[in-house]
């Protein structure tokens, strides 16, 4: 080999081995660069980053999660930063893992592959890395969401300087343990961003009988005379709750009084009479119990004790039946005509009381309790067949005889007292009693009456006894404003 020959190929031979070196600097410069670009597929989460460079991997998912969320509260939306419940990408964690994926993938032990075209690179994928502080988002609907949309449930309240009640109305609060999963749901959602909150109902809570009874006590001080006595006696079937109280001259006084009956009286023989029924009443005794009842006729009801109840000791038989009911204070002594004998001097625990002596009629007496109290076992025996009525007597009165009695009470139509003060259509099953007294005066009125609302229905007893003379008028004015605002405690107005 000459010399020029051995020089030629020595240059082809550098020649090339300069070019190889320029080619795989070239290959190596671009394989830098590729390493550079995430491949081709890969993922965060939901988030494409295929073909990004490293820099702007999380850029977009950056800005995407710093979007508010939006909050739902019945109809109200509420747009809230992420940033308020201690939200934040993990950025820094997730740009490690990344970085760490990708030095594996473009690895030196790759280059040689990758130079003669047989490295494919595999998608990356990663998971979100999210945070969030769960106090802060308890602290933001406790400190932010309670106060300005929770509704709280009101109970019914007394209308000031007036009788009657404002309605109380249901309320609803955030569940806010439920509520915080919901929110944290949203917060890493990328499809839902929204959260509804859940919301649950509060019912209206029951009402304080003792702001009536407070409202009632006004109403009797601001209205009764000077030495007037006045009881009032209050049963709601419904919750149980009751109240017995009596006033005299602005003070509370022990109740339980001994009162005139007076055609009150007619309950307990009306209870009297069913009891001694063994069938149905003819068209004769259906005739005689609506004139004793709803016209209040004495002759009627001394026919319903002579033919029913059973001859001349027919009054203490009625008397002997509230003594078995428990009812130690009501009795009859004798019938109604004029003339007719005392059949005993009967002692209550109520008549021999030393503190008050409102000198009743030897004839009938009662208190305001024992008497309301026995209506109301009128009434539960004719709502549902229960009480002491059957309990006492089983076999002797019977649902539909209570129903019955029921039903006559309501016949009763009277435009005062009770019924005064309910609006007009209001059912009232009720008895009313008053009566002159040997001195020519007026001293007690009395009714005791079972009302029906739409609202539920109460047992109401109300006797008043004027040392002097009652006059009418002035009796039924204070009738009417108890029973109204009785009535607009269970019935009560919308608030203006």
């Amino acid at each position: 080999m000459d010399g020029k020959t051995k020089a030629g190929l020595l240059f082809i031979s550098f020649s090339l081995f300069f070019f190889a070196g320029v080619l795989f600097f070239i290959s190596r410069q671009d394989y830098q660069k590729q390493s550079q670009l995430i491949p081709k597929d890969s993922t965060v989460g939901t988030f494409s980053i295929s073909e990004l460079e490293i820099n702007q991997a999380f850029q977009e998912i950056d800005l995407f999660f710093q979007q508010p969320i939006l909050l739902f509260y019945q109809e109200q939306s509420i747009l809230v930063s992420p940033e308020v419940f201690g939200f934040h990408l993990d950025l820094s964690a997730m740009e490690i893992e990344l970085e760490s994926q990708m030095d594996k993938i473009y690895s030196s032990n790759n280059f040689i592959p990758y130079l003669f075209g047989t490295y494919q690179a595999n998608p990356i994928h990663l998971d979100l890395k999210l945070n969030w502080n769960q106090q802060k988002i308890r602290d933001y609907l406790t400190q932010e969401i309670v106060p300005r949309y929770d509704k709280p449930a009101k109970a019914k309240q007394p209308v000031l300087n007036e009788t009657g009640f404002f309605a109380g109305e249901n309320g609803y609060a955030l569940d806010i343990e439920l509520a915080i999963p919901i929110i944290e749901k949203a917060l890493v959602s990328v499809e839902d961003r929204n959260a509804s909150l859940p919301i649950k109902e509060i019912e209206e809570p029951k009402a304080l009988i003792d702001n009536l009874e407070i409202q009632l006590k006004d109403i009797i001080d601001r209205t009764q005379e000077q030495g007037q006595i006045t009881e009032v006696v209050l049963i709601d079937p419904s919750t149980g709750d009751t109240f017995n109280f009596a006033r005299q001259n602005r003070n509370e006084i022990p109740p339980e009084i001994s009162f005139t009956a007076a055609s009150t009286i007619k309950i307990p023989i009306m209870v009297s009479s069913f009891r001694k029924m063994d069938q149905e009443p003819d068209a004769t005794i259906r005739k005689q119990l609506s004139l004793m009842i709803t016209e209040s006729k004495n002759e009627q009801t001394d026919w319903m004790m002579e033919n029913i109840i059973g001859g001349n000791l027919a009054p203490l038989i009625v008397t002997d039946d509230m003594r078995e009911l428990g009812y130690k204070n009501i009795f009859l002594a004798g019938y109604f005509y004029l003339g007719a004998p005392l059949l005993d001097i009967i002692e209550t625990p109520a008549n021999t009381r030393s503190d008050i002596n409102l000198k009743p009629d030897v004839y009938n007496q009662t208190t305001a309790k024992d008497m309301t109290n026995l209506l109301y076992d009128v009434y539960q025996c004719s709502q549902d067949g229960t009480g002491r009525l059957l309990e006492v007597f089983p076999g002797e009165i019977t649902q539909g005889e209570c129903t019955e009695m029921v039903d006559l009470l309501k016949r009763n139509y009277l435009p005062y007292l009770i019924s005064a003060g309910v609006p007009d259509g209001t059912i009232v099953a009720h008895k009313h009693g008053w009566i002159e007294e040997s001195d020519g005066f007026l001293h007690t009125m009395s009714n005791v009456g079972i009302v029906y609302t739409s609202k539920g229905n109460y047992v109401l007893g109300i006797f008043t006894y004027h040392p002097e003379n009652l006059i009418f008028e002035e009796g039924n004015k204070l009738f009417t404003q108890i029973s109204a605002a009785v009535y607009g405690y269970f019935v009560p107005r919308a608030e203006d």
